[in-house]
């Protein structure tokens, strides 16, 4: 009788032991953190020739890898954070990024594309510098309007108000354009499966604002 009920009791033993075994084999936690309930589960999706390695935040020398794989990583994690590191075995241009996890989730790593954004970034700056610089060209003309004699401003200050309307609109139009490069060719992780981590879509509106006495100027509004 006692073998009878010592077989059933080992069988449940080695079946919990296994269970347990998976589980430290997905991950192990870093020191000091306390263990949810569940882990997550995590998969990243890369580029072809696209090195990834998924560490713990702020993790010292020596740390265990989370995940170390090729093009495709597909893993346990504890909810934390996280550091991942992407390198590209054609350039071997190296960049990392924040990983915050809350739950199961797939990711698409996007690598973006430096070029476009310093050009965006160049765009975004130097179009702001040009909407303030065409408002101060326009400022003799715009003061005028609180002037009852014609003669208040010159022909070379009127000549500079044109100009100033050129640049201003200009730098109207180079600005959003510029920063919306910018914020859509940063590295970043899009979250496929519509979690609450999913980007806003980059809005861009651009209208006429008052300027006080009768004046009028541009406003914009970006997100991103």
């Amino acid at each position: 009788m006692l073998s009878k009920t010592i077989r059933p009791l080992t069988r449940m033993c080695a079946l919990a032991a296994l269970l347990l075994a998976e589980t430290a084999h997905a991950q192990t936690p870093p020191p000091g953190w306390y263990l949810p309930q569940y882990p997550a589960h995590l998969s990243i999706q890369a580029p072809p020739s696209t090195e990834l390695e998924v560490v713990f935040k702020d993790a010292p020398p020596g740390s265990p890898t989370v995940a170390h794989c090729k093009q495709y990583c597909d893993f346990w994690a504890w909810p934390g954070r996280y550091t991942l590191y992407a390198r590209d075995n054609t350039t071997q241009e190296r960049k990392e990024l924040s990983l915050r996890v809350n739950q199961s989730a797939r990711y698409l790593f996007e690598p973006g594309d430096d070029n476009a954004r310093k050009t965006g970034l160049a765009l975004g700056v130097g179009g702001s510098i040009a909407i303030m610089a065409g408002f101060l060209m326009m400022t003799p003309a715009v003061l005028s309007q609180m002037c009852e004699d014609t003669n208040c401003t010159s022909s070379d200050e009127r000549d500079a108000a044109t100009a100033g309307l050129v640049v201003l609109l200009a730098g109207a139009i180079a600005t959003p354009v510029g920063w919306i490069m910018f914020a859509h060719n940063g590295t970043h992780l899009k979250q496929l499966d519509g979690g609450s981590a999913a980007a806003t879509k980059p809005q861009v509106r651009v209208g006429v604002v008052g300027v006080g006495q009768g004046g009028l100027g541009l406003g914009g509004l970006a997100t991103f």
